[in-house]
């Protein structure tokens, strides 16, 4: 009986470890001119997004300087459990929840409200600017920087992998338009060859 104990503890330390494995490694690849983060669903700052996973984040080095072009210029992507089926609404939604959140949590004034985010997401079904499965335009307030609301330009695709049950939605933001250079050097950010693999 110990024995077997024994075996069911060690495999379950070793799934643990490999899923945090996984989890350090991210979704995205891109070189050193990108900052790193990755931050474990549920999201502290909006538990109200429901998933299991993480989320991989990739900044454009110069996004808090505001006089420079890559100012709040950043990517992330959303890698979940199950096969999800997002619609615009779905999006607006979770925008708001995350934005307003991470708004709040990084706001140092005090007995300010921060403003609400608006969002306008469009479903393109792999047709939108750069074969995007969704563009949209937020409204956001910028507690990191100028404590100003400001407009951020969105492109978001989706990659299911039925191969391990997973949904990786990546989300491209900026305050540039799509003809700006910072939509081509996001393209040097790609989701990993085995992300259907984990």
């Amino acid at each position: 009986m110990k024995k077997i104990v024994l075996i069911i503890g060690l495999l379950l330390y070793s799934f643990s470890i490999n899923a945090q494995e996984e989890q350090e490694k991210g979704v995205f690849v891109s070189d050193t001119t990108w900052l790193k983060e990755i931050i474990k669903f549920p999201l502290g700052f909006a538990p109200e997004i429901k998933y299991e996973g993480y989320e991989d984040l990739r900044f454009a080095k110069s996004w808090r300087d505001k006089d420079h072009p890559d100012f709040w210029c950043y990517t992330f992507v959303w890698h979940i459990k199950g096969i999800q089926k997002f619609t615009a609404k779905d999006l607006e939604q979770q925008m708001g929840f995350y934005y307003d959140g991470l708004m709040k949590a990084v706001n140092k004034k005090k007995d300010f409200e921060v403003p609400k985010t608006t969002a306008l997401i469009i479903n393109t079904k792999g047709n939108g600017y750069d074969k995007a499965d969704f563009v949209g335009k937020l409204n956001v307030y910028d507690a990191f920087n100028t404590q100003k609301m400001i407009t951020l330009n969105l492109l978001a695709k989706v990659h299911n992998c039925e191969e391990n049950n997973t949904s990786n939605i990546s989300f491209r933001l900026s305050p540039q338009d799509f003809e700006g250079n910072i939509w081509e050097k996001f393209k040097d950010i790609e989701l990993r060859d085995d992300v259907c693999e984990d």
